[in-house]
């Protein structure tokens, strides 16, 4: 009985395990998608990283009226994950993206992106790097950025039927 008791453990332990298993591999990048569907979704996802810069440049224009800027940054909070912390980019601070927009309001910024590319992949996002250029009337600031974009499943309901999507959105930026 005793062996029967330990088999029996052992066999509900081993399942559990594979399940979790299961449950990693399907939300890995990797394991899902060949290398040049991987290229392609990280292509989007640095157009989304653009589209950012320009949502920020409009937001920042110094003729945008509250309407347009209200539009821009749902369009903004749209493109990111959730409760994310972007880098100051006038201090080596952490902030919220409402901050960052606070900051930048009617400044009339302009951003330029430049080499932007990948450089890690991990389970459920990647690294994009890239040279950032912020200009105002005469002046400009060159940094060096890091951002993580999240690639990761869910399940979506069109209509009755239920389907699991890709998303990608965007992270964190050092």
């Amino acid at each position: 009985m005793r062996y029967f008791v330990v088999i029996a453990f052992f066999f509900c332990n081993c399942l559990i395990a594979q399940e979790a298993n299961n449950n990693m591999i399907k939300s890995d990048i990797k394991a899902n998608f060949s290398v040049n569907v991987l290229e392609a979704y990280e292509e989007n996802s640095f157009l989304k990283v653009k589209d950012f810069y320009q949502f920020l440049e409009i937001y920042s224009s110094k003729n945008s009226s509250e309407a347009l800027q209200k539009q821009v940054k749902q369009n903004i909070y749209s493109l990111f994950k959730e409760n994310v912390l972007v880098s100051d980019f006038f201090t080596s601070d952490k902030i919220t993206i409402e901050k960052l927009l606070e900051k930048i309001a009617s400044k009339g910024l302009k951003f330029e992106l430049q080499n932007i590319q990948k450089e890690a992949t991990s389970s459920n996002f990647w690294t994009a790097s890239y040279a950032l250029t912020i200009s105002r009337d005469k002046e400009t600031l060159q940094k060096n950025v890091q951002q993580k974009i999240y690639f990761y499943p869910e399940e979506k309901s069109f209509g009755s039927k239920r389907k699991e999507i890709w998303s990608i959105l965007l992270g964190e930026i050092q």
